[in-house]
């Protein structure tokens, strides 16, 4: 768990049925995503296609360019694998930068919890 002054930065990974659950808190930038990075690497080879891998970004307070980055490279690798990578969102810190970018389509990103999933508990 990497900490700065202010906010603490934590990921945890569950497998929930065939998916893999990866929720993330805090502020993903330059200094945090070489730890997601490695935990959605985990998740990406332990997800059995077609399968999903989640990442709920509800509790992410910040996202930067590197975390951006870092979900567009794991979603081409669970599309490379016969897999999905779904991001759950629905804050302004997550939600704007995005939009900005026009990338809500392109990650197909949901607010909530995808409807495959109604038993998941924690993702709003």
């Amino acid at each position: 768990m990497h900490t700065d002054d202010q906010i603490p930065f934590r990921t945890t990974s569950e497998s929930v049925g065939a998916a893999v659950v990866v929720r993330v808190a805090g502020e993903l930038d330059c200094s945090t995503a070489e730890e997601l990075s490695l935990l959605l690497d985990g998740a990406v080879l332990a997800v059995d296609p077609p399968a999903p891998v989640v990442v709920d970004l509800t509790d992410v307070a910040f996202l930067g360019a590197q975390g951006i980055g870092l979900l567009l490279e794991h979603q081409d690798e669970c599309l490379r694998r016969g897999s999905e990578l779904v991001v759950v969102a629905n804050t302004a810190a997550v939600l704007r930068p995005l939009q900005v970018l026009e990338l809500t389509d392109v990650l197909g990103v949901r607010s909530g919890v995808p409807e495959f999933m109604p038993g998941v508990s924690g993702l709003a």
